[in-house]
């Protein structure tokens, strides 16, 4: 009886150890670690700077510049400074916001070399996972997870180096859906 306990216990170890090596030599393989690390990023905050001055176009075809400073998600407004006066926007009214690429980064990102990388869209961002952190900097996260960022776009978000940040280039909003959608380019 002990000989038949003894055995099953060792056909045991060696079964528990070689599917542990065989889990190991799994996570080792170049595509199953890539689909590792995609699916423990699944859900990832992204920093965004918006640059200083913005073009918004409404839907009528009305052009409004300005820096964008906050956005109420709940108030369903744009709220914008220029010329040192604050004004909201109903963001049901806006067509875009556009970034112009002509317009200086924030100062805190003045002097900074940036090699220019393809630009991503993000569609159907949550308005929620979007949060302006210092609209004086441009300092922004946006919260991407799967559906909204396909497994190519993630791969691609997880290759640009952590030095490059993602500048907004273009915003527009979908009211009835409560989502945004972000074109951003890595510099």
């Amino acid at each position: 009886m002990k000989r038949n306990t003894l055995s099953f216990l060792v056909v045991g170890f060696f079964t528990i150890t070689a599917g542990m090596g065989a889990q190991v030599n799994a996570a080792s393989q170049p595509q199953n670690l890539l689909s590792i690390q995609a699916q423990a990023n699944a859900s990832q905050t992204v920093p965004v700077t918006l640059r200083t001055q913005a073009q918004i176009v409404m839907k009528g075809g009305e052009k409004r510049d300005g820096q964008v400073v906050k956005i109420d998600r709940k108030g369903q407004k744009l709220w914008i400074e220029a010329s040192g006066q604050q004004r909201s926007l109903p963001l049901s009214q806006i067509e875009n916001i556009m970034f112009p690429k002509s317009t200086p980064p924030p100062k805190s990102n003045r002097g900074l070399r940036y090699r220019r990388f393809d630009s991503a869209i993000w569609n159907g961002i949550p308005m929620s996972a979007f949060e302006l952190k210092n609209a004086a900097k441009g300092e922004a996260v946006v919260q991407l997870s799967s559906p909204v960022v396909d497994s190519a776009q993630l791969k691609y978000i997880l290759n640009v180096p952590k030095n490059k940040r993602f500048f907004v280039d273009e915003m527009r909003f979908n009211v009835q859906k409560k989502t945004i959608t972000i074109v951003a380019t890595p510099y």
